[in-house]
């Protein structure tokens, strides 16, 4: 399959991605650039569109050190959120809509106006947030080329599989410090605490609106945006529960049938 064609590689991405066996081209030595990937998860994301799936919004990735260095990642990258693939807290998700489910625990934001270039500011970013949530970010953690790489990341939408969200009733986002706690079957496996969670959320959405720019696109009132972890990305097993509690946002939890 040539690596140019980028509608066969998105065709062929949608349908590795129903089959719950992302990326298989990848394993056959698929070569892209940076920019022809995003292409391929913007072709990947009209076919979506087509068959009823709407965007509601986008996921900032990549956005600690540690993840970086875990998926051989030098910045973030951004990914499509589809109405189909977001659960309230409290859902039993079966393990089988994944592939290797892995999970981070971030805080998510709704945006109460649109965000573009010119309104970068720390304080109009908060303004234009209506409410700040936190979630579970589920993933498909696959790399089926010989090392990660973040052209394969990319096109597989960021490796994101969907994500289960806490109440999202309006909290406005301040700068003061905030803490968030993920737990697997009631064990701790991260505590962060600190203004670097806030300061997360505000570097994410800045960033992002700068990327989509490039693209003619933006951010738009009314659009979720998942603003990436400061923590690990951690693997699950099946048939577990998992929890992510903040001090002032809110709690969300799921587990994972057998």
């Amino acid at each position: 399959m040539p690596s140019t064609n980028l509608e066969e590689v998105a065709r062929r991405q949608i349908a590795d991605y129903d089959r719950r066996e992302p990326g298989t081209a990848f394993a056959d030595g698929l070569s892209l650039s940076i920019d022809d990937a995003y292409q391929v998860q913007t072709l990947a994301v009209d076919l979506r569109r087509q068959r009823g799936e709407q965007v509601i919004g986008y996921k900032v990735g990549c956005t600690s050190p540690v993840i970086r260095n875990r998926l051989n990642v030098q910045h973030p990258v951004f990914g499509r959120l589809f109405d189909t693939e977001c659960w309230p807290s409290g859902t039993c998700l079966p393990s089988s809509r994944f592939a290797n489910l892995a999970i981070e625990g971030e805080f998510a934001i709704r945006l109460a106006a649109d965000l573009t270039e010119t309104n970068q500011s720390d304080a109009s970013i908060c303004d234009a947030i209506e409410s700040v949530f936190p979630v579970i970010e589920l993933h498909n953690l696959v790399f089926r080329g010989n090392q990660p790489t973040e052209q394969e990341l990319i096109a597989n939408n960021a490796l994101h599989a969907g994500f289960v969200q806490g109440d999202n009733s309006p909290v406005g986002l301040n700068q003061d410090a905030a803490s968030l706690r993920i737990e697997i079957d009631g064990k701790k496996v991260a505590v962060v605490t600190g203004s670097e969670l806030i300061q997360t959320i505000v570097e994410s959405l800045r960033w992002l609106t700068g990327e989509l720019g490039k693209r003619h696109l933006k951010l738009q009132a009314r659009q979720t945006v998942l603003c990436g972890s400061v923590a690990d990305l951690f693997p699950v097993p099946n048939g577990c529960h998992i929890s992510v509690e903040t001090d002032r946002f809110g709690k969300v939890e799921c587990t994972t049938a057998e």
